[in-house]
């Protein structure tokens, strides 16, 4: 009787240590091999992508949906050394103020921000990411238009 307990609560304890890991650890160990992370070549593999001076910034959707959460990279040949100034998410067709952009580093010189754009009851409402960012004493602007939102 004891051996069998004993056997039971080595099973028991695995699926406990499993049940309480945290899953943001995990989430992210397996993203980091996403071909989210792959920065492109030429901006032809994307529908909205700008590249100025060796960096790149795209859009992997090929349609955003007004308020849900989409990723924004950004990709620089400077490494870390790179300070993101400003990014912001702006009208085009109209002002509808800005929604601010928050850039995390990923991987080496790869860095995301989420953003959403709002809704609006215009049907060519235009929307653009700007970001503004400094390296070694110079300051690039990247302005990148939105693809066609989906209502």
């Amino acid at each position: 009787m004891s051996l069998f307990r004993n056997h039971l609560f080595i099973p028991i304890l695995s699926l406990l240590a499993i049940a309480c890991t945290d899953s943001d650890t995990i989430i992210h160990e397996s993203s980091e091999k996403s071909e989210s992370y792959r920065v492109p070549e030429t901006c032809q593999e994307y529908n909205a992508c700008t590249q100025i001076a060796g960096v790149t910034i795209w859009i992997e959707e090929k349609q955003i949906k007004e308020e849900t959460p989409f990723n924004i990279y950004l990709a620089t040949p400077f490494g870390s050394e790179v300070e993101i100034e400003s990014a912001k998410i702006e009208g085009i067709t109209m002002n509808m103020g800005y929604i601010p952009l928050f850039f995390k580093q990923q991987k080496n010189a790869v860095y995301q921000a989420e953003g959403m754009i709002g809704a609006c009851d215009t049907e060519d409402m235009k929307w653009q990411v700007h970001v503004t960012l400094s390296a070694h004493n110079a300051v690039k602007t990247l302005v990148l238009e939105i693809p066609n939102t989906a209502k």
